[in-house]
């Protein structure tokens, strides 16, 4: 046994190259720890300004344009906008929309926005049966799709998308294309075969990878989708498949394998799962409460030069999901690991893993809550605050709006 394990550790952090890619052999318990003096060049925190119109409840996501932080916040249905400083600017509120999702066009300078038209309300059968179609452009009406003009915030200028029904399936930016994705099987389905993932070019689907049985293929009988991942060339993407330890590469001539992650065998998906007979989503869901240490898919994909940030879908603590893999040196590293230290004032880091990447920064956020307890518990080591913390400890209260960490990491680590 011991013989074996030191040989799994030699291997652990070698990459080797295959003709599909590289396989990473990964045990996210090995993945290592770093200080924040050691793993980042700098780290900025950035309180966003606390009013009546801008207190919102939580980050459900985080956009990082060339002027402004954007918030979009599901219990207010906004969109909150903040300048580089923290200071509250705007406030928008689609009035026709459920908002789905928000995407920054940068080739448009625009907000894309996209949802349900809240003019509508679905019967679980319309629903299915619009999911089952989402280009058919008689379904447009149920949805609202519109870029929101980012050169003059203060105009509310938004070009409405017409007979865009493809709102449905939260579509992904792709150049001037859209990647989107509904994986979907029901025994009543005429047709045997769907594909994973689709491209549309504002017209019809043009392209489609990853065929599946949509009567027969149990394990989607739970809907599922393909997770996407825009970099800074606008015309490419990464992306991640359920129930599947990979990260993939989409231009618009290919996909291709980017990684494949070999993972212990007690947090693989054993092959009998993909055989499982499920017949239902109940049935999917006692198998997933029952094999809580199984990663069920790989998320929040982000590539920075050498770095590539990601996160594992199964039942562990923050401290245990997000990881980062260095090109470089081939190490693994932990991110719920990386210790708060003097550089830091021991304010908290990565609870929330990385929530933007804009090729310069990475970007999480933490709450007022989590702040202001910090604070009270790290006192006796006498933290030297930046002024903009010390007046946002001296001012403010736990119920403020979330702070932003803005995280520049060192070209070399270690």
């Amino acid at each position: 046994m011991g013989k074996w394990i030191a040989i799994f550790c030699l291997f652990l952090y070698i990459s080797a190259a295959s003709q599909n890619g590289k396989e990473l052999y990964f045990q996210p318990s090995f993945a290592q720890g770093a200080s924040a003096s050691k793993m980042f060049e700098e780290v900025k925190y950035i309180p966003l300004q606390t009013t009546k119109k801008s207190l919102f409840g939580r980050i459900r996501e985080l956009i990082v344009s060339d002027a402004y932080f954007i918030i979009w916040d599901t219990d207010t249905n906004s969109i909150y906008f903040f300048d580089k400083n923290g200071k509250f600017v705007k406030k928008f509120r689609p009035h026709k929309c459920i908002i789905k999702t928000i995407q920054l066009d940068r080739k448009r300078n625009a907000l894309f926005i996209s949802g349900f038209n809240k003019h509508f309300n679905f019967s679980r059968a319309e629903v299915e049966k619009m999911m089952s179609d989402p280009t058919n452009k008689s379904f447009a009406r149920y949805t609202w799709s519109g870029y929101y003009d980012l050169s003059d915030i203060h105009k509310e200028k938004v070009e409405v998308i017409k007979d865009f029904s493809l709102a449905l399936v939260t579509p992904t930016i792709f150049d001037n294309w859209w990647a989107y994705s509904f994986i979907y099987a029901n025994r009543r389905w005429n047709e045997d075969t769907d594909y994973e993932l689709k491209i549309y070019d504002g017209t019809k689907t043009i392209k489609q990878y990853f065929p599946y049985n949509k009567k027969s293929g149990a394990i989607y009988y739970n809907p599922g989708k393909i997770s996407f991942f825009p970099v800074e060339d606008n015309e490419m993407l990464l992306f991640t498949r359920p129930y599947d330890y990979s990260i993939y590469t989409l231009t618009k001539d290919s996909v291709s394998l980017l990684y494949k992650f070999i993972l212990p065998l007690e947090n693989s998906l054993p092959k009998s799962f993909f055989e499982m007979p499920f017949r239902s989503k109940n049935d999917f869901d006692e198998y997933k409460y029952k094999n809580g240490s199984l990663v069920w898919e790989l998320r929040n994909v982000y590539k920075m030069g050498n770095y590539l940030f990601f996160s594992l879908d199964y039942n562990k603590s923050y401290r245990e999901k997000h990881f980062m893999y260095d090109e470089g040196t081939k190490r693994f590293y932990n991110m719920g690991r990386v210790s708060t230290d003097s550089s830091t004032a021991y304010l908290p880091l990565l609870q929330n893993g990385i929530q933007y990447c804009d090729n310069e920064y990475l970007y999480t956020s933490i709450s007022s809550s989590t702040m202001f307890q910090t604070r009270d518990n790290t006192q006796r080591r006498s933290p030297q605050y930046t002024p903009e913390i010390k007046e946002y400890f001296d001012k403010g209260d736990r119920t403020d709006n979330p702070v932003i960490i803005q995280l520049k990491l060192k070209n070399k680590i270690g």
